[in-house]
């Protein structure tokens, strides 16, 4: 039970924090759109119950960062606890409002991954998933962070 408490504690601590990770960003550009927060648990070998990894995503159209109309850009960054070694991110969309759906895989140095999808204007419901590596141990899985953006 201690266990679960200490998750349960850290739930609690890592959504203000991964709000305000999301909603930072350059002046000139509209907020991102938090999707939410991964957890990742199950790697012990690092003396961590469970690490936090933020999910935002930014609509297109944007002049700075260049977003073209129709696309957004997912991104992750860290949260709470320690950061995995590796991720193999993905982002699975579907676009309410014309039906196209999709799948990419996010790039970058995890936990700072990022991708431009085409997803076309309308209410996007996205789903991003992966798995990551703490480097020493084994493979663990992420919760999956689920949420709606709207694209213009």
């Amino acid at each position: 039970m201690p266990a679960l408490r200490a998750i349960r504690r850290a739930l609690t601590l890592a959504a203000p924090v991964a709000a305000a990770v999301a909603l930072a960003g350059a002046a000139t550009a509209a907020p991102a759109q938090p999707v939410g927060t991964a957890v990742t648990i199950g790697c012990l070998n690092q003396g961590s119950l469970a690490s936090f990894t933020t999910v935002t995503a930014q609509p297109g159209p944007e002049t700075d960062p260049a977003i073209a109309p129709g696309h957004v850009v997912f991104s992750t960054g860290p949260a709470i606890g320690i950061m995995p070694a590796a991720g193999q991110v993905s982002v699975a969309w579907l676009n309410r409002d014309t039906g196209a759906a999709g799948m990419a895989d996010l790039a970058g140095t995890y936990p700072n991954l990022s991708a431009d999808v085409e997803t076309g204007a309308g209410e996007v419901l996205v789903t991003v998933f992966g798995s990551v590596s703490l480097g020493s141990g084994p493979l663990c899985n992420s919760t999956p962070a689920t949420g709606t953006v709207v694209v213009g």
